[in-house]
């Protein structure tokens, strides 16, 4: 199966200043080795940048400098919420760091997980925080003023939503963790794939195909997006793969395909990519092919997988792909795009989606867009605009071109346009 690298752009999700999705704040002594490490492998799992002091501090290094850089280049922060937390004052100053990184940027995100303690003792500090409280008042070395910081921050963030294990999932601490990365996924909301601006029509182009992601059928899938070369096949499914994602314990877009299986050892170069993906990142070495066939088995045999093949163009790899069916998790779902009708016609089992050329009226819209800079020609230069729009549509009805493909001409004639308009003047 000639399948290609994938190429997973740069998250258009994060900001540049930040390298971490979450920073983890717990009490080492409590939950280090049980609760805190099923959450951090459950992030980690779900391809969540974690932050956890004991994983990402350097020998040597200041650790109260970098956890307070750590904060600052996180978007999010979970608290988890222990008997103990209060007897740390470490926990307690990095509590007070995380709330002014809060106050700094308000779309820093900050959950609350509250493990074996009710929010209302953090919020009042009773029980086993009061008596924690009443040691640091003993602890000469202490200020006030430090003390009051405390308490403060700690009634500020129990006032903030967040979850409760025994409310959340009766005390199950594997459901909580799930339901916790669930909640983070959605406040992030996670674009992995850079996808092209000036998305006209896409809604009614990909509505068919993510209902039938999300139908709930524990049946291994197949669904090819068909069209033309140019007509926007890997937009759409890009798009598809940014919303639906999250829904899956494993995924892949691997793109290209066509280009890559034409080099020297392809298909192992994108095994190893499939591998790396669905195991979040991790590398695999494989030496040859039927060694990552192997491989590859074992992942997709145990993890319920959303894998995109862009540009499948010859039978011998739609072949592959389906001889792996019986291989995938139930749920599992796989999407190729492909310009080859030939290709789907032998195979009964594959959704068929067919992807429509741009109407006149988006037509416009896309050619207002890279010209004018909104969705309509402005004002004298609609006549000509639509001139244009009817003359590229019919030279792309005659040839065999599809209508995204000439987006570079419309920007050239947006400058002759402009051109035009500075003249007239």
């Amino acid at each position: 199966m000639a399948l290609v690298r994938s190429q997973e752009a740069s998250s258009s999700d994060t900001n540049c200043s930040c390298s971490y999705h979450v920073f983890l704040s717990f009490r080492g002594e409590d939950t280090r080795r049980t609760f805190t490490d099923h959450l951090y492998t459950a992030f980690v799992n779900s391809g969540l940048q974690t932050f956890r002091d004991d994983d990402e501090l350097e020998r040597g290094e200041g650790i109260k400098t970098e956890l307070e850089k750590a904060i600052q280049h996180s978007r999010s922060s979970v608290i988890v919420f222990v008997k103990n937390y209060a007897s740390s004052k470490w926990c307690l100053d990095e509590l007070v760091k995380i709330l002014e990184r809060k106050r700094a940027s308000d779309d820093h995100v900050i959950l609350p997980v509250f493990y074996d303690i009710d929010p209302s003792e953090v919020r009042k500090q009773t029980g086993s925080l009061a008596k924690a409280f009443a040691r640091h008042r003993q602890n000469r070395s202490l200020n006030k003023d430090r003390i009051s910081g405390w308490r403060a921050a700690l009634t500020e963030v129990a006032d903030l939503a967040g979850m409760v294990l025994q409310n959340e999932a009766d005390g199950h601490e594997a459901k909580f963790i799930k339901k916790i990365v669930k909640v983070i996924e959605g406040k992030l909301s996670r674009t992995p794939l850079s996808v092209s601006p000036y998305l006209i029509g896409i809604n009614h182009r990909v509505k068919d195909i993510n209902s039938w992601l999300q139908d709930g059928s524990s049946d291994v899938g197949i669904c090819a997006i068909y069209g033309i070369g140019g007509i926007g096949k890997t937009t759409i499914a890009q798009v598809v793969y940014n919303s639906n994602f999250s829904r899956f314990e494993g995924r892949s877009f691997l793109e290209n395909i066509r280009e890559i299986s034409e080099q020297p050892n392809g298909l192992v170069q994108v095994q190893m990519q499939l591998l790396s993906h669905i195991l979040n990142g991790r590398k695999v070495k494989i030496h040859n092919i039927s060694e990552g066939i192997t491989k590859i088995k074992d992942v997709i045999s145990c993890k319920k997988v959303l894998l995109i093949l862009d540009d499948v163009d010859h039978m011998r790899q739609l072949d592959a792909i389906l001889r792996m069916k019986d291989w995938f998790c139930p749920g599992s779902k796989i999407i190729i795009t492909t310009r080859s009708v030939g290709l789907l016609k032998a195979h009964q089992d594959v959704k068929v989606h067919n992807i429509e050329t741009l109407n006149h009226v988006e037509s416009l819209e896309l050619f207002s867009w890279h010209v004018f800079g909104q969705d309509f020609p402005i004002g004298g230069y609609m006549e000509l605009s639509e001139s244009i729009v009817k003359q590229w549509r019919a030279s792309f009805s005659s040839s065999n071109f599809g209508f995204f493909s000439i987006r570079a001409k419309y920007r050239c004639m947006g400058k002759c346009i402009q051109e035009i308009g500075s003249y007239s003047k």
